[in-house]
């Protein structure tokens, strides 16, 4: 048994040694993976206590907003509080341009 022909012998591939010093590449295209900051509304922040919440990692929104004490805003209306709900359905989806606040500007333009 200890020839290595054995099931768990390894079969290297011609070319393999070859390429063995690089990592493949990960087309991130096939993958399937949405580009998250483009399904959030660019007026959509979030705020505490201590002011607004930098946003850099738009797929933590959703933990920050289920958070009581963060307030979802809007740019567009600066003294309104968004809902949960509202903010889950509208702001962070690909329909953000839905938005009655994001049409009201459109128009206004």
């Amino acid at each position: 048994m200890g020839s290595g022909g054995g099931p768990i012998a390894r079969v290297v591939p011609v070319g393999a040694a070859r390429n063995a010093g690089r990592l493949p590449t990960v087309d991130r295209r096939t993958f399937g993976l949405p580009n998250l900051r483009r399904n959030v509304c660019p007026h959509f922040y979030v705020t505490n206590a201590r002011g607004a919440i930098p946003i850099q990692a738009p797929h933590l929104l959703k933990a920050l907003i289920r958070n009581d004490d963060n307030i979802s805003r809007c740019q567009l209306r600066g003294g309104v509080h968004l809902e949960q709900g509202y903010v889950n359905d509208v702001c962070l989806t690909a329909r953000f341009n839905q938005c009655v606040f994001y049409e009201d500007e459109l128009s206004r333009e």
